[in-house]
């Protein structure tokens, strides 16, 4: 189907789900979802991939009279899928895809002969034209706000992705109060049009890490003890250590992180090694290696390209902290990670970092390098560690899967009730702020 066939269908798909009758309250209603699943069905799913999948083990289960549709493009559909008869898994082939025709062509055409009712596209992103409701995840606009990753046209063509998303979208979910806030200041979204659904922490994290013994202590899991010791044995970890999620993109701050580094009282930095994971490419991780170096801390530093992901709890639940002073995140997933493990968090006050933590971390301006280190002294104290460990363990509670699965639920419901479906309206938004703080 061409672009303009399709467009040809989209005012009578749209009353698709009035003319069904569906409603708010309706559960047994024969509501037929689709999900661009490619993240999901990646070799290494990570991110979007992973949220996505999380939410997805348990979506199906509360709405067992709706089907679900998960598209995507690698022979990899999981055998976690399989099982659930309520869930079909759609591979949709379209070899070099030039011009990002799967996306923009193939699968709202796919969807639209499924009898697709909604369409969730959870990756910043919506096609031109789409004869079925759009739902879109807008998880930042790091693009917009760290102009050193991109380069000016890549910015024109985010900023235009995210403009004809919100245009199309019948509603947008954000992953947090940071990300919807400087949505609708830049974009000009109505803030009725967008629901925050936070994420939660890593399944496969918290089923390793098990229940503290008490609010005060760290998990005590036999596997996550076995896990633990075996990355201090893979990975040459003699003594403690604090854990970094770095990255090439600047705003994970890498360099940064070093300089606070070389800035710690000597007697502090003698204490711990700083593991920064996922330092990728290679070249990228050489010039923090030379940075090093130069500020004669090499030896303290251990700089590890993408770790298996069954090594993070261990990574995470041996640490002395998570040290992220990260200069822009849309969430901060990490953070929820490592409350899960028992690991105090030291992260920054800007972007949506302290709507995550609450009051469970010690937070730095990352932008100073002494702030950073003297956050790190303060992350180091027992006392202090012990009030985060407690801190974390309760600002837990407010994240869980379940929670996320339900609001995604009620979502789906409300964008498909009668009267609900009107598109996204967007006003001249003012000049945009580059980033949004909290405290």
């Amino acid at each position: 189907m061409t672009e303009k066939n399709m467009s040809r269908h989209l005012p009578a798909h749209q009353n698709t789900a009035r003319r069904r009758g569906l409603g708010v309250t309706n559960h047994k209603a024969r509501i037929r979802v689709g999900v661009d699943a490619r993240s999901i069905f990646m070799p290494r799913p990570r991110g979007t991939g992973r949220n996505l999948r999380d939410a997805y083990q348990l979506i199906p289960s509360l709405r067992p009279d709706w089907n679900f549709t998960l598209y995507h493009q690698r022979n990899l559909a999981g055998e976690a899928w399989r099982a659930r008869p309520n869930v079909r898994t759609r591979r949709i082939d379209m070899p070099g895809d030039r011009f990002d025709l799967w996306f923009q062509l193939r699968l709202p055409a796919a969807a639209w002969r499924d009898g697709v009712d909604l369409l969730h596209l959870p990756a910043n992103a919506a096609p031109r034209r789409s004869p079925v409701p759009l739902i879109v995840t807008v998880h930042d606009l790091v693009p917009l706000a760290d102009a050193g990753d991109c380069s000016a046209a890549q910015r024109r063509a985010f900023r235009r992705g995210i403009q004809r998303a919100v245009r199309g979208a019948t509603h947008i979910i954000s992953p947090s109060n940071a990300t919807r806030d400087e949505l609708c200041a830049t974009f000009g979204v109505d803030a009725a049009r967008v629901t925050v659904i936070p994420w939660a922490p890593d399944r496969d994290i918290t089923e390793v890490a098990g229940e503290a013994v008490d609010s005060q202590s760290k998990p005590t899991s036999a596997e996550l003890q076995r896990r633990i010791e075996r990355v201090r044995a893979d990975y040459g970890l003699d003594g403690d250590w604090l854990i970094n999620f770095s990255g090439s993109s600047s705003r994970k701050n890498a360099r940064g992180l070093l300089d606070a580094c070389a800035a710690l009282p000597p007697a502090v930095r003698a204490a711990v090694q700083f593991v920064l994971v996922g330092c990728e490419p290679a070249s990228f991780r050489a010039e923090l290696e030379a940075r090093a170096r130069q500020l004669g801390i090499r030896g303290k530093c251990r700089l590890l390209g993408f770790v298996p992901h069954e090594d993070l709890p261990g990574l995470l639940g041996g640490a002395r902290g998570l040290v992220m002073p990260s200069l822009c995140e849309g969430f901060g997933l990490p953070i929820l990670d490592a409350f899960a493990c028992g690991t105090p968090v030291l992260t920054s006050n800007l972007s949506s970092m302290p709507d995550i933590a609450g009051d469970a971390a010690v937070y730095c301006d990352p932008r100073s390098q002494t702030s950073i280190a003297e956050g790190i002294v303060r992350l180091l104290e027992p006392t202090c560690s012990q009030r985060l460990r407690k801190a974390g363990y309760q600002r837990l509670r407010e994240f869980s899967w379940e929670r996320t699965a339900r609001l995604m639920c009620e979502v789906y419901e409300r964008c498909l009730s009668p009267g609900k479906q009107s598109i996204v309206r967007t006003r001249p938004a003012a000049v945009a702020p580059t980033e949004t703080c909290g405290v």
